[in-house]
């Protein structure tokens, strides 16, 4: 976790839910669409008041079709967001990975160690280390030009405090998905260290060991879950906790990006709300 820095939005509105234009999928690598149906499928609800989240000051949430590249996302969605946090720590780890592909290199395994380490355990130290490594700000920068994003505002010298909305999170999440983010030496090692994501909500240890393995995650059938690779961004601030939930699956891209005061543990429950209430049973 970072230390508090006061950031407060609106809270969110009770407006039909909005569909975007499409997003065309660039250089599909891992999980693209399988030719099978799928048993459970996840869809937007028809009624946006389905998707409350209680005692939070914001919440939105975008879902990205990846089969056509359809965005349907709650009211809010290009218009208000929230601070990253650790939900970022992918992006480090994939842009650090394809530059140094790009530059004809290839990682110690104690880089490998470190960079998993980011990932699986939220460590901030090391996120720092890679982070001002890629060229601090610069990290950020690329995200926004390669990754396509609109609605994006950084930080300097902060990659927890860069400011996004619900779109741009799931736009983010097929960047990292299609290959555009670590490149297609590292893309299938960033995705599936993401599904190994561990710890729980009280696991708190310390900077260097953050549990994370909840959210989207929990909302979701077994056999749903066990496809998604994802990551959590969760800090406590003065306005409550920030949190953001990001989960990539070979069909779908889904964003929560809200601002709680009932906890890490309540915001994890909103999380998982959202995700359970857009799944649909095909079977």
């Amino acid at each position: 976790m970072i230390a508090a820095l006061t950031f407060v939005l609106a809270g969110c509105g009770t407006d039909p839910v909005r569909t975007l234009e499409a997003v065309p999928t660039k250089d599909p690598d891992v999980l693209v669409a399988e030719p099978d149906e799928p048993k459970f499928r996840l869809a937007p609800p028809p009624d946006p008041a389905a998707l409350t989240i209680p005692n939070t000051s914001y919440y939105g949430w975008a879902l990205l079709d990846r089969q056509t590249g359809t965005i349907s996302a709650s009211p809010n969605a290009t218009s208000e967001g929230n601070t990253v946090e650790s939900m970022i720590k992918p992006w480090i780890v994939a842009d650090y990975l394809r530059r140094l592909t790009e530059d004809g290199q290839y990682p110690p395994s104690e880089t490998l160690d470190h960079l998993r380490l980011v990932i699986i355990d939220s460590n901030d130290p090391l996120a720092h280390l890679y982070y001002v490594r890629g060229g601090g700000d610069d990290v950020v920068e690329r995200l926004i030009e390669i990754c396509g994003l609109t609605d994006v505002t950084i930080r300097s010298g902060e990659w927890w405090s860069t400011w996004m909305t619900p779109v741009d999170a799931v736009r983010y999440g097929e960047c990292l998905a299609d290959g555009r983010a670590a490149g297609p030496r590292w893309t299938r090692w960033v995705l599936e260290v993401m599904t190994e994501v561990r710890g729980s909500v009280d696991e708190q240890i310390s900077g260097e060991v953050q549990g994370g393995r909840w959210g989207i995650i929990d909302g979701l059938p077994p056999e749903l879950g066990a496809e998604v690779s994802f990551k959590n961004g969760y800090t406590e601030y003065v306005d409550g906790w920030h949190v953001n939930c990001l989960a990539i699956h070979r069909d779908w891209i889904l964003a929560v990006m809200m601002r709680s005061w009932a906890g890490l543990a309540g915001a994890a429950d909103g999380c998982a709300m959202v995700a359970r209430d857009m799944v649909h049973d095909d079977s």
